[in-house]
């Protein structure tokens, strides 16, 4: 199982699988507008505007469960975020994230990282401990989300990373994004092509993600764009997209070679790995 297994719903009621993020690196919210930590919205946007072009997207839950922090409509909850933080991540239809209505989603996601405690510098940790511990002595033994902006980071393979609470100075959240995102073990390599107007191919590979493509040789044609378009794409999704997409050029396109270039490049990535 992973994030990719489930559908959520869209602001509009349609339902979006999270599949349609795989190879991204993201961070999911439960979100409120009128809470304490509401003011978080305008660093998360910053986060968003600075890392989405390395592959990095907020999804943004709004949820009521909380204080009822969050009491607008979808369509006012969206006003609000536009107008007060500019955001621009996707925001989705309000959920339940605890209790016998529960998001799916969240379920999964609580079972992966469950509560490991607010921060105790942080200024609103002994407020929320009070209030959680008059309803709930054990209230830290369950998994369930305690409070608004609690954050699940997911790396490109859909794998649950880290949990932080709302109480968890972004800047910590910031590093563990950078490093899902720029990964050290990323390995370079280098496709002789065969039959096209290019004579190299040039990329990075971390696990399944293709990242820095560069054709070098010819390719004038409206295929040199190819790169800059699937760049932090997924193998799987490079060979269902571009395979046996020709220029009218060659037989065998820059495109086609791309997507075998790519597979190329991942089972090689596994024998070094195997090895």
């Amino acid at each position: 199982m992973s994030v990719y297994d489930y559908s959520v719903k869209a602001q509009d009621g349609s339902e979006v699988s999270l599949a349609d993020y795989q190879g991204r690196v993201l961070l999911i919210v439960n979100t409120a507008t009128e809470c304490g930590f509401t003011p978080q919205y305008d660093s998360l946007q910053d986060l968003f505007e600075k890392y989405s072009d390395e592959g990095f997207v907020i999804l943004d839950f709004p949820c009521n469960q909380f204080g009822h922090q969050a009491p607008g409509s979808d369509e006012e909850i969206v006003s609000f975020c536009d107008s007060t933080y500019g955001i621009t991540f996707p925001i989705f239809s309000k959920i339940e994230v605890n209790g016998s209505n529960e998001s799916p989603l969240y379920a999964y996601l609580k079972s992966q990282k469950g509560f490991a405690g607010f921060d105790p510098e942080h200024p609103l940790t002994p407020m929320l401990e009070s209030f959680l511990e008059r309803s709930d002595a054990d209230y830290a033994k369950s998994s369930d989300i305690k409070w608004n902006f609690t954050k699940f980071l997911i790396d490109r393979q859909g794998n649950v990373i880290e949990r932080f609470e709302p109480t968890t100075d972004l800047s910590i959240v910031e590093e563990q994004i950078v490093k899902l995102l720029r990964p050290k073990n990323v390995m370079e390599y280098t496709y002789k092509t065969q039959d096209t107007c290019s004579s190299e191919i040039k990329l990075n590979i971390d696990g399944n993600v293709v990242t820095n493509i560069s054709f070098t040789g010819g390719c004038n044609g409206n295929l040199k764009a190819i790169p800059l378009l699937v760049d932090g794409w997924t193998v799987e999704e490079i060979e269902k997209k571009l395979s046996g997409v020709t220029c009218g050029r060659r037989p065998t396109s820059c495109a086609d070679q791309l997507a075998k270039a790519c597979r190329a490049a991942y089972e090689q990535q596994k024998e070094g790995m195997q090895a």
